[in-house]
């Protein structure tokens, strides 16, 4: 599986991976119960049904520290405690309010 945008081919898209799954289970190309697979630029990925649900498998890409983005802080309305990056996200730790937040972007 491939997924582009205008502009550039892209190594993941989670929204596009789901509706493959939902529309060959959907058109019958899948059993019910036989686990969905792709083979992307970014490795392997599964989808599997359980119940009205798809639970979708994803490689993991371990973060390291990175510089915080321009505009993140004024984004999130809050200063990051910690930025990390890996090959598809940004991983961010903020405090907001009296607790704290991990966001994925």
């Amino acid at each position: 599986m491939r997924w582009f945008t205008p502009t550039v081919e892209v190594d993941l898209c989670g929204h596009a991976t789901l509706a493959s799954a939902h529309a060959l289970w959907e058109e019958g190309q899948l059993a019910p119960d036989e686990q969905a697979r792709f083979d992307t630029r970014s490795g392997r990925l599964t989808a599997d049904r359980k119940g009205d649900w798809i639970e979708m498998d994803f490689p993991a890409k371990p973060e390291e520290q990175a510089a915080t983005p321009e505009g993140l802080a004024e984004g999130l309305g809050a200063s990051p405690k910690y930025v990390g990056r890996n090959a598809f996200d940004y991983i961010v730790r903020a405090g907001v309010g009296r607790g704290g937040a991990c966001v994925t972007a």
